[in-house]
């Protein structure tokens, strides 16, 4: 298999995790090539590690865009920035895999996979938890009937977040609605994917506390109704302060036909059956997991391999869930998720 050269745009916080796992997991397959970000002083530190020169660093994604010749581009960036990056990327001829969310409006992320369809380029969105061992034992247990049809899902995640910058940037404590675009993002996709199905309503409520950290709604309650019938509730919550099921803890409850499935921290899987002995299980181990199965993926769907399963235009379904529990947190009011789409 060819090396495939990657121009990275963001180098530090997220971008710096995406830089250690391709030089380091996938070493073998990614090559870094190009580097932008517009911290002089992290970009040329950054740079030095990879071993890139002067002409290889940018402050500009564009001129990175129009002078570096690479295989695909990755960007790890603020989400407002991701829609005309990948765009510029994509006009350039590039492949993008991007993080979450696709962008910070409906509008910006409808231009970023409208982009995708006009190139022809593969566009995959990251969504790393659907790549850890629990959540894959969940889906096959759904898929293989081992306990019926599926009823609904209760979802939590609890973090505290009550001092400010806890959440590792000043941004995410500053913005509107970092709870859906920073956290809900991954956790309504989950839904998508554990439900096996695209949600059809979503309704809810969100606030903020008055000892919150966040300067808006950090905090909310929100139902969907998938196509397939299952039903699902969230809990999120930043300024919790006792049970907490932070990231890679989040709690899943999933109520099937003839029993309960429970997953949260680590591996493990509980089953519940009424009148019968909890059955407690590891989930399989997984060769790869999290953002190195997404950089695999991605790598092999270049190299003529299945497209990703978060690719762009499929990953839009689960962004329109933000944007519908950002509107409806304002008015009250159930939303159709067709239209959004």
């Amino acid at each position: 298999m060819a090396v495939k050269t990657c121009l990275m745009i963001g180098a530090s916080g997220m971008a710096g995790g995406w830089i250690e796992r391709m030089t380091q997991q996938l070493g073998d397959r990614i090559q870094i090539v190009g580097l932008v970000d517009v911290n002089e002083e992290v970009l040329s530190a950054q740079g030095a590690k990879l071993g890139l020169v002067a002409d290889q660093l940018f402050a500009d994604y564009r001129e990175a865009c129009a002078k570096v010749q690479a295989d695909f581009c990755g960007i790890a960036t603020p989400p407002q920035f991701h829609s005309p990056q990948a765009i510029t990327a994509l006009e350039a001829g590039m492949p993008v895999i991007c993080e979450k969310p696709i962008a910070d409006t409906l509008e910006a992320a409808k231009a970023m996979a409208a982009k995708a369809e006009e190139t022809g380029l593969p566009c995959a969105i990251i969504q790393n938890y659907r790549y850890a061992p629990n959540k894959q034992e969940v889906v096959r247990i759904r898929e293989e009937g081992r306990l019926g049809r599926l009823q609904h899902i209760f979802g939590r995640y609890a973090c505290d977040y009550r001092q400010y910058k806890s959440w590792g940037k000043e941004w995410r404590h500053d913005m509107d609605f970092s709870l859906l675009f920073e956290g809900s993002v991954h956790h309504f996709d989950m839904m998508r994917f554990l439900a096996g199905g695209d949600c059809e309503v979503l309704q809810g409520f969100g606030w903020n506390p008055a000892w919150s950290s966040f300067k808006h709604y950090s905090s909310g309650f929100y139902l969907m109704r998938m196509d397939n019938g299952v039903h699902t509730a969230y809990e999120g919550n930043s300024s919790a302060a006792g049970i907490t099921s932070c990231w890679h803890r989040e709690y899943y409850r999933l109520e099937f036909e003839e029993g309960t499935v429970e997953i949260g921290a680590g591996d493990e899987v509980r089953i519940y059956r009424v009148e019968q002995e909890v059955e407690v299980y590891a989930a399989p181990t997984m060769e790869w997991a999290g953002h190195d199965y997404l950089f695999k993926e991605f790598v092999d769907w270049l190299e003529g391999g299945k497209a990703s399963a978060t690719r762009i235009e499929d990953n839009l379904q689960s962004f329109a869930l933000v944007i519908a529990a950002m509107e409806t947190t304002m008015d009250g009011q159930p939303k159709r998720i067709a239209d959004y789409l």
